[in-house]
């Protein structure tokens, strides 16, 4: 059988990505586009596929996203300003940060962020567990997804 593609129902066709340890696709979301990766097998990524549906039509999403840009706005204003960069807001954050994509594995969810250079070319990763609680946000100088 060839692993190389997987069909999600709703999600559509994925493709496994070696580098990605697992099959990645896009999806619009709010008309904007959304690279996805579930991390595991064929097996697996129907499992995390469903979770991520769950996790998108969840009242819960908004409110965890809101979670985690609260966190990195505290560490951009605590460690990423530049020099005469006055801080930002919780609304002005808002105008800079949007989903870029989302990556689920089998023990967490990632919500990786599209700053618009206010982290200079880093990425910035929101951790959460199944329960939607932050676990985790951290900044990861040039990466690539």
């Amino acid at each position: 059988m060839d692993h190389s593609t997987f069909v999600h129902p709703v999600l559509g066709e994925l493709t496994y990505e070696a580098a990605l340890q697992g099959y990645a696709g896009s999806i619009e979301l709010s008309d904007m586009p959304l690279k996805i990766n579930l991390v595991g097998d064929a097996l697996e990524a129907k499992v995390l596929g469903d979770r991520l549906l769950a996790f998108l039509e969840s009242e819960a999403f908004e409110d965890a996203f809101i979670a985690g840009l609260e966190a990195l706005l505290t560490l951009k204003n605590r460690d990423w300003l530049s020099e005469g960069e006055a801080e930002y807001t919780l609304e002005e954050f808002f105008d800079f940060v949007s989903l870029d994509a989302i990556v689920m594995h089998s023990d967490k969810i990632e919500l990786y962020t599209d700053d618009l250079e206010l982290l200079w070319r880093n990425r910035a990763i929101l951790s959460f567990d199944y329960d939607y609680q932050l676990i985790n946000v951290h900044i990861e100088e040039h990466i690539s997804f």
